[in-house]
C-alpha cells in the first residue's frame, strides 16, 4: 500500500463537514489517523499470516484483498467525517456509495489534496451548483466525470451533444463542457475576487472510456482511459506538505459553500 496515497474528502453536496471548523486541525488528524490505522491492519494481516503458516491450514476466513477493504473502510470514514460534526449531522447521499470514479480520485491523489464533491456554493445572486472540486498545492481542478460503458468511445457532435458510441449502438450526452466551464469560471472569480492566488483548471474526467474529437478549451484537460494514470501522477507530484493559499481557498471554498444540517440531539426538556 502507498501510505501517501488517499485524498481527504471535506465536502459532500450541502452537508455539513468536520473541516468546515477546523479545515488544518483536521486534515492532520486525518493523516494521522490513517497511519495509525493502517498499521495496526498491517499488524494484524501479518499475526493471521503468520497463525496460518504455522498451523498449516488454510484461513478461508482472510480476505482476499486486505487492501481494497481498508480503502472501503477508510472511504466510510471520510463519509462519516464530510456529513457530521459533534452537534450537527446531514443525511449522506445515496448516490456516493456508488461513485466509483470518486474512489480513484481519492485513492490515486496523495494526503495533502482536498476534494469538495458537487458543492453548492453561494453567491450573491443565487447558489450555484457545482461540478466537483479537487485541491492540490497550487491548483483547483473542476472534474466533470463521464461514465460510460467501459471501453465506449465519447466524441463531441454540437456545441450542445456528446455522443457515445457503445457496443452495437450510440447515445446521446449533454455536453460536459457546459457545466464544467461554468464551474471553472466561478470558482475563478471567487478566487480573483478574494486575492486568492490559486490557478483554476479543468478536467472531463472517463476513466474507463475514450475521448476522441473534441474541440479543446484553454485549461480544460480531458481524462480517459490512456491518460489517467499520466494525470494520476502530476496530481501527486507536488509538495506533501499543505501550502497556506491552498488551505484559505479550501477555507473561502468551504465558507462559501451551502450547508443543511439538523441537530444531533434534540434538547429532551431536562
Amino acid at each position: 500500500m502507498d501510505e501517501r496515497s488517499m485524498a481527504q474528502l471535506i465536502k459532500i453536496r450541502q452537508c455539513v463537514s468536520r473541516y468546515q471548523i477546523d479545515l488544518p486541525g483536521y486534515a492532520g488528524r486525518f493523516v494521522w489517523l490513517k497511519s495509525r490505522r493502517l498499521a495496526e491492519w498491517k499488524e494484524e494481516r501479518g499475526l493471521q499470516d503468520t497463525d496460518r503458516s504455522l498451523s498449516g491450514a488454510k484461513d478461508t476466513t482472510l480476505p482476499a484483498d486486505p487492501e481494497r477493504l481498508f480503502y472501503e473502510w477508510l472511504f466510510e470514514e471520510q463519509l462519516d467525517w464530510a456529513t457530521r460534526t459533534a452537534d450537527k449531522h446531514s443525511p449522506c447521499p445515496n448516490e456516493v456509495h456508488g461513485q466509483n470514479w470518486l474512489k480513484k480520485i481519492l485513492r490515486a491523489v496523495n494526503d495533502v489534496s482536498f476534494v469538495l464533491y458537487c458543492p453548492v456554493l453561494l453567491s450573491k445572486s443565487a447558489a450555484v451548483q457545482l461540478d466537483s472540486l479537487l485541491i492540490t498545492n497550487d491548483t483547483i481542478w473542476c472534474i466533470k466525470p463521464l461514465i460510460g460503458e467501459e471501453g465506449s468511445v465519447f466524441q463531441e457532435v454540437s456545441a450542445r451533444k456528446w455522443r457515445e458510441i457503445l457496443t452495437g449502438s450510440v447515445r446521446e450526452r449533454l455536453n460536459p463542457l457546459i457545466s464544467l466551464v461554468r464551474t471553472e469560471s466561478v470558482v475563478s472569480s471567487l478566487m480573483s475576487n478574494l486575492g486568492i492566488k490559486m490557478k483554476t483548471a479543468g478536467a472531463v474526467f472517463a476513466p474507463e472510456s475514450y475521448i476522441e474529437f473534441v474541440h479543446r478549451k484553454p485549461d480544460i484537460r480531458c481524462i480517459d482511459l490512456r491518460s489517467k494514470r499520466d494525470w494520476y501522477e502530476e496530481l501527486s507530484a507536488h509538495s506533501l506538505m499543505l501550502k497556506k493559499e491552498q488551505i484559505t481557498a479550501a477555507e473561502t471554498l468551504l465558507a462559501h459553500s451551502e450547508t443543511d444540517a439538523e441537530m444531533r440531539f434534540q434538547d429532551a426538556g431536562i
